[in-house]
Parts: structure tokens; sequence; C-alpha cells
């Protein structure tokens, strides 16, 4: 066990660390509910026991200095930490009045995730769930900053060492048409797609990037038609027949009216991954995630 030092006042951090974020001595003051001479004050002596420079002031206001910017990263981490500390003191032992909040693509909570929403829900009726539908990016963001509980994502993502990523299932990806709608003579090679019309991803995702990096490492060139931001609009441009789409199997399966073409190349694969903090987690959470582990 480590104890404080007693040389660190957290009141002086606690103005830096508002002072920093608004940039202004006036702002700080009301949120603070102390006088801006106080608040200067509190900035001089931590100044004074940094020996340290952390703004620069001027007639416009003040900017914090690079040192500065330096501490503030390191101050907000453990604010956040304190924060998740008092939400989950705040919480009821009881996991019947806590809440989970789930970072994943609005394409996943349609075709995966429900179905353990509602046995969950089932079982826990008093847990609010929360879903959150962003790019892989931001979730991992809002993760960091614990605003998220856990993210389920697709694709690969760059985390930190101190996140836990279980796989969840390994998907593969497939052309799909509507037969209802659309007429495919035999189709055996990946190459014979582009006498239709091909509806693709667009170039910036995940899926995209790992079909052309297939393509082109198999000297396959194809031309879509049409590039679309997001699954959905893939599935809903497919189901009204502008042509053969490409998704993940599980997702196709899902739709009675899709039918899958097979081909004899092996597509790319993909993986939906788990990714959490083990240590930050409460009870709900942790009974969530044993659910989705037990489904493996």
């Amino acid at each position: 066990m480590v104890l404080p030092s007693s040389n660190i006042n957290l009141n002086l951090y606690r103005v830096f660390y508002v002072v920093a974020l608004t940039k202004s001595f006036s702002e700080s003051s009301k949120y603070l509910h102390i006088s801006q001479p106080a608040i200067s004050k509190h900035i001089q002596n931590l100044e004074y026991e940094l020996d340290t420079i952390l703004f620069y002031r001027t007639n416009r206001g003040i900017e914090p200095t690079p040192e500065a910017k330096i501490l503030l990263s390191y101050v907000e981490k453990a604010y956040n930490i304190i924060q998740l500390g008092e939400k989950q003191l705040q919480e009821c032992k009881e996991i019947g009045e806590s809440k989970i909040s789930i970072g994943i693509p609005s394409i996943l909570s349609t075709y995966y995730l429900s179905k353990y929403l509602k046995q969950f829900i089932t079982t826990y009726p008093g847990v609010a769930i929360k879903l959150l539908n962003n790019k892989n990016e931001e979730l991992l963001s809002l993760l960091e900053q614990h605003t998220l509980d856990l993210l389920i994502i697709y694709g690969d993502i760059n985390t930190n060492s101190e996140y836990k990523v279980d796989t969840l299932l390994e998907d593969e990806y497939v052309f799909i048409y509507n037969e209802s709608l659309l007429k495919i003579d035999e189709v055996n090679s990946i190459k014979d797609l582009d006498k239709y019309n091909l509806l693709l991803p667009s170039k910036e995702t995940v899926e995209r990037k790992k079909l052309d990096d297939y393509l082109f490492n198999n000297n396959i060139s194809l031309n879509p038609i049409m590039e679309l931001e997001s699954s959905e609009a893939m599935l809903n441009s497919v189901k009204n027949g502008f042509g053969v789409g490409y998704i993940l199997k599980s997702v196709a399966l899902q739709n009675e009216e899709l039918k899958i073409i097979e081909l004899d190349e092996q597509l790319p694969k993909e993986s939906i991954n788990l990714i959490y903090d083990e240590e930050s987690i409460i009870t709900s959470t942790k009974e969530f995630i044993s659910l989705l582990k037990n489904n493996l």
C-alpha cells in the first residue's frame, strides 16, 4: 500500500483542472463558486509548488502552457477514475438498480446483440441499458473516458493493454441479392460478379479495406455502381433489388428474402470483439459479459 504524499493539495488540482478546461477565470469562478482572486491565488500556489508556469496570461484570456497540457492529461485521467468510483458507490449493490452503457455499431445491435439483450432484460428487468452507435475510434475514446462500460465491435482496433478483448464470433463476408427481384445466373467466382450491378461498402469502411486488400492480392478488379456508408444502407439497397451487395454472413442469414452467392473463393473474415476494463466494471456489467461469453 502506498500512502498519499502529504505535499499533494487536491483542491489546487481541482481548480487547475477546471481552469485548464474552461480557459477562463470567470467561468471557473462560476463553476467552482469561489471568487476570481481566489482562483488566481490557487493557480499561483500550484505554480509555486511545481516551480512551473501553467498558464499564459494575455489580454484575451489565458492559455495552458505546454507543461500544463502534459499535467492536464494526467489530472483528467485521475478525475475520470474518481468519477467512476463515485458512480459505483452511488449505484445500489443490488444488480437490479444499475445501468450498462454499451458502444456498438447499429448493425450489430440489431442483428447480433438484440437476442442477448432480450434475455438479459428478462432476467434483470431493472437494469437500464444504453446503446451508443458510433465509429470504432469514437467508441474507444468514450470507453477510455469511462463514459461507456464496454464495446462490442467488429474489426481490429488499437487498444490499451489494460483492456480485456474477447472474440465473441468469427464471421465471414458474403455477396447477397434479393432473388425475388434480381435474376443471377450461376456464379462460381468473384470475377463473375462484375457483370452485375455491384454494391460495395465505401472505401473508408473496415469491410471495404479488407475486401480491397483481398482483391489486390488476388489480382481481381471489381467496379461497383454504388458505394454505401453503412450496413443498413447496404441491406436496404439489396432488398430493393438494386444489385448484388456485400455484408457479414450472420446478418444475411437473418433476412429470409436474401440469397447468398456461393463462391469458390474464400472471402475475408471478420471477428466480433468484446472490449472492456476488468478493473472498473460493476456487477451488472459482469453479468452481461458472462451472458455473452457463455454463448461463444
